[in-house]
């Protein structure tokens, strides 16, 4: 089981019950599982989901990650997360793989934080950790994500970890500008840390067996 950790972060796989639970309903508090951390072992945390959790944008794509799950019951680690706050162990948002590498060493990352708890450097903190992992791994050669043209919160996220342009293409919402950052070189490495981002010793992993 994928499980990272920064300074004020927890991302672990988000589970299908807790998908399921929030199209039912908002506000709720759930267990999740996960691996081990710095903190304790691996097991379960109780998290609590406010209303704005995913956002609306994530909650719309819920049915289509639910039905992912259902093909693969273990897309680990190459699925889809749940943003932890370690304080008080608040949903504050959902990052993660949109699907495994594919046959070029290309995998692409999404986030997404709370409305609310923008501005905090959340997003930049856990995607500096994400990607770091990635690159770590032999099968990837490239870590790719795109935003909106007019999305410049989340395009300053992207140059903040590292990413460059790529290109741009026509979406249904506008202009998307397409990123990557590459491997392999000192691009394997772990980049600086950003907004108490951990790097190194500090980006924890936990995986079965």
């Amino acid at each position: 089981m994928l499980t990272l950790e920064t300074s004020r972060l927890l991302l672990a796989p988000t589970p299908i019950s807790v998908m399921r639970e929030r199209l039912e309903r908002a506000d709720f508090v759930a267990d999740m599982p996960i691996g081990r951390t710095r903190d304790a072992a691996a097991g379960r945390l109780t998290v609590r989901f406010p209303a704005e959790w995913p956002g609306d944008d994530v909650l719309a794509m819920l049915p289509a990650w639910i039905a992912r799950r259902e093909r693969l019951p273990d897309p680990a680690p190459w699925c889809d997360c749940v943003l932890v706050r370690r304080e008080d162990r608040l949903a504050v948002g959902s990052m993660g793989f949109k699907a495994s590498p594919d046959a070029t060493g290309m995998v692409e990352i999404g986030y997404a934080v709370n409305v609310s708890l923008r501005g905090h450097g959340y997003a930049t903190e856990m995607v500096s950790a994400l990607v770091a992992w990635a690159l770590l791994r032999p099968e990837v050669r490239r870590v790719t994500a795109e935003c909106l043209e007019a999305n410049l919160a989340s395009a300053r996220v992207l140059e903040k970890t590292g990413f460059g342009r790529a290109g741009r293409r026509a979406g249904e919402e506008g202009l998307l500008l397409l990123w990557e950052r590459r491997s392999p070189g000192i691009e394997r490495k772990p980049p600086a840390a950003a907004n108490g981002a951990a790097t190194g010793p500090g980006i924890q992993l936990s995986e079965p067996g």
